[in-house]
């Protein structure tokens, strides 16, 4: 790159830095909507089923929101969403489908959030919360009822339980594959419910996947007793529970999901730390591809140019939580944080 393109970039930079933390915010807003959630009320009249259920679509909705926000060990001391603390809260909503009778009304709702509403709520009540959300997972679900398994059928009930959950916006997005002649060569049931790193592998690479999990779900007389096996980049121990319905379990599946991310990433609060860090760019692509990554950092609320190098430039980064939270966040749009004997380097994966 030429000297007078690389200052260009960097007055770019320089440019960039006031609307910082007003873009990390609306980078984050995907978590502060919650999608799809069904209401179905009766009343006295059709005008009073609509006004219910629509208050109560977004109390639910509130509630799950803070539910993927926070630690499951911490759900039973998150605020109770009434109907004045949910309107303080809620920024709109839509209707995606509705039906309505005389006294009947059935809808499926999303909801927004105002995220500055939701942290102020959990500051108050001393709960810790995340905001950084992970690269999407593919999901392989498997259903085995009296011996009869079920994985890529369009009959499996297991994996339509979860495709009614709100997949894109959870802190670890999950897609579901799509399950064509090619996928069943892919992956196997035996391949599947072995763990077969390969064959697991392969699959993800069709969707832009680093981390395949596996969830399995056993019809058994104590209920449906759920496996989650987790491969890639984010390979744990299996995670067994036992739940009442398959929609009980999918829920519990984001939540176990999401817990391994939070742990990783929620920051305690008033936790700030500053580094100076060379970024390292040939183009101005690459810079853009890193300045895009630091914008949309929850953790990163600070940053300033500090000069130019042979490298690309200085910078100067104020941020919440430690260096390894801060590199793990950024990893998820594809930028390297690394620290060697000359100190911090960012760079475009």
């Amino acid at each position: 790159m030429k000297r007078t393109s690389l200052l260009n970039a960097i007055a770019a930079l320089a440019l960039s830095l006031s609307p910082l933390v007003a873009a990390s915010t609306a980078a984050a807003a995907d978590l502060y909507t919650v999608r799809g959630v069904h209401v179905d009320v009766t009343a006295a009249s059709a005008t009073e089923a609509r006004t219910i259920a629509q208050g109560k679509g977004q109390q639910e909705a509130l509630g799950e929101l803070l539910r993927r926000l926070t630690l499951s060990s911490d759900w039973s001391r998150l605020p109770q969403p009434t109907d004045s603390v949910t309107q303080d809260a809620v920024r709109g909503f839509q209707v995606a489908s509705e039906k309505a009778s005389t006294t009947r009304y059935i809808a499926d709702l999303n909801v927004a959030f105002r995220p500055a509403a939701i942290r102020n709520m959990l500051k108050a009540n001393g709960i810790q919360f995340g905001e950084t959300q992970a690269r999407p997972a593919l999901l392989v679900a498997i259903y085995d009822k009296g011996g009869k398994v079920q994985m890529w059928e369009d009959t499996n009930p297991w994996r339509a339980a979860i495709a009614k959950r709100d997949l894109d916006n959870a802190m670890t997005p999950l897609l579901l594959p799509v399950g064509d002649v090619q996928e069943f060569g892919l992956l196997s049931v035996t391949q599947a419910q072995s763990g077969d790193k390969n064959a697991l592998a392969d699959l993800g690479r069709r969707y832009g996947a680093d981390d395949v999990i596996v969830a399995e779900t056993v019809a058994a007389a104590s209920g449906i007793e759920l496996t989650v096996n987790r491969y890639g980049l984010g390979d744990t121990p299996a995670i067994k529970r036992t739940y009442q319905t398959l929609d009980e379990a999918a829920v519990g599946l984001m939540g176990v999901i999401g817990d391994q991310w939070k742990r990783d990433t929620i920051v305690a609060p008033g936790t700030q730390a500053h580094m100076t860090a060379v970024v390292a760019f040939t183009t101005i692509n690459q810079w853009e591809a890193i300045r895009k990554a630091l914008t949309a950092t929850p953790l990163v609320n600070g940053l300033q140019v500090q000069g130019m190098t042979t490298q690309g430039a200085e910078v100067q980064i104020s941020f919440r939580g430690t260096a390894e939270k801060l590199a793990l966040s950024l990893a998820q749009a594809n930028v390297s944080l690394t620290q060697d004997v000359n100190g911090w380097l960012l760079q475009a994966r």
